[in-house]
C-alpha cells in the first residue's frame, strides 16, 4: 500500500494521472509529446530509484522486468525523436507496469530479518561486556563486592541462554534475553553506584570506532525504552514527556551522522553523547536508574 502511495505521489509530481499511465488522451501533438517524455522521466525514475531493503530483495528477484523496462525506454525515446508519440506512450506504459509488478512482487524478508537480528544480538554482547568489566571492577570493593558478584552471575546465566537461543536459530527469543540482560545491567549498576562516579574505560583504534560504538549503544538504549513504553511505564501523561527525550534523541543522532558523513567523527560523538544522554532522561522518567 505504501509503495502504491508513493508511487501515485510521483505521478502527480509530474502531473500525471493515473488513467494517464494506462490511457493517453486525444490530444494535439504539443501535448502528446509533453505526456510521452513526462512519462519517459518517471519510468526512468522508478527504474534508478535508491534501492531499500525490500526493493532491493525484489529487484534481484526480478531482474528480467527491470530489463525489458530499460529496454522500453529505449524504443520510446527513438519513437519520441521520430515525433511518434502514441506508439512511445504505448511503449512506455508496458514499461510502468513492469516496474509497478517489480515494486509489488511478494519477497521473503526473512534472510533481512535475521541479519538484522543478528546484529542486534552482537550489538547487545558488545554493550554487555562494556558493563560487565565495571561489575568486575566493582567487585574489589568490599562494600559492592557481593552484590556486584551476583550481579554477574546472573548476567552470565542471561547471556548464555541467549546464545543457546541463538544457535539454535531461536533468534528472536536469544534477543530478548539479551535486552533482559541489558536492561538488568544498566538498572542495577546504577544502583550500586549510586553517588558514585561510574567509569567504563574503553580504547578505541579511532574517532570513527568510538563514534560506532556510541551509535550502538544508542540504539541498545533505544531498544531498552521501547521495552519499557511496552511494559506501561510511559502511559498517561508521562508519554508526552518521553516523546519529547526521544525526538530531541533522535534529531540528535541524525545530526551526528551528518557530521559523521563529514569525516568529523570527533565532533560526532560528542553530539551521539548528548542524543544518548536523551534516552538515559527518557529512561530516568520511566523510572529506570541508569548512569
Amino acid at each position: 500500500m505504501y509503495r502504491t502511495l508513493r508511487n501515485l505521489a510521483l505521478l502527480a509530481t509530474l502531473g500525471l494521472s493515473v488513467g494517464q499511465v494506462t490511457a493517453e488522451p486525444a490530444v494535439d501533438a504539443a501535448q502528446k509529446k509533453r505526456l510521452a517524455e513526462q512519462k519517459l522521466k518517471l519510468v526512468e525514475m522508478l527504474i534508478d530509484a535508491p534501492a531499500t531493503k525490500a526493493n532491493a530483495a525484489r529487484r534481484t528477484e526480478a531482474p528480467a522486468l527491470l530489463a525489458h523496462s530499460r529496454e522500453l525506454t529505449e524504443q520510446a525515446r527513438l519513437a519520441i525523436a521520430e515525433q511518434k508519440y502514441e506508439t512511445a506512450t504505448t511503449v512506455l506504459d508496458e514499461a510502468l507496469r513492469n516496474v509497478f509488478k517489480t515494486n509489488s512482487h511478494p519477497v521473503d524478508d526473512s534472510s533481512a530479518k535475521n541479519r538484522r537480528q543478528k546484529q542486534e544480538f552482537d550489538d547487545f554482547a558488545e554493550q554487555l561486556a562494556g558493563y560487565r568489566a565495571a561489575l568486575l571492577d566493582m567487585t574489589s570493593d568490599p562494600k559492592n563486592a557481593a552484590p556486584a558478584k551476583k550481579l554477574l552471575g546472573r548476567l552470565d546465566q542471561l547471556n548464555d541462554e541467549a546464545r543457546k537461543l541463538h544457535a539454535a536459530g531461536q533468534l528472536a527469543d536469544g534477543n530478548k534475553l539479551m535486552a533482559e540482560a541489558y536492561k538488568l545491567a544498566v538498572s542495577e549498576i546504577a544502583q550500586l553506584r549510586a553517588g558514585q562516579e561510574v567509569v567504563m574505560s574503553l580504547k578505541f583504534a579511532s574517532a570513527a570506532d568510538e563514534f560506532a560504538y556510541e551509535l550502538k549503544r544508542y540504539q541498545s538504549n533505544e531498544i531498552l525504552v521501547s521495552m519499557m513504553i511496552s511494559e506501561g511505564r510511559a502511559d498517561g501523561e508521562r508519554r508526552q514527556l518521553v516523546d519529547g527525550f526521544l525526538g530531541e534523541a533522535d534529531r540528535l543522532k541524525e545530526a551526528a551522522r551528518l557530521t559523521a558523513a563529514a569525516a568529523d567523527h570527533k565532533t560526532a560523538v560528542g553530539t551521539m553523547e548528548k542524543a544518548n544522554s536523551q534516552l538515559n532522561r527518557a529512561l530516568q522518567s520511566m523510572g529506570v536508574p541508569v548512569f
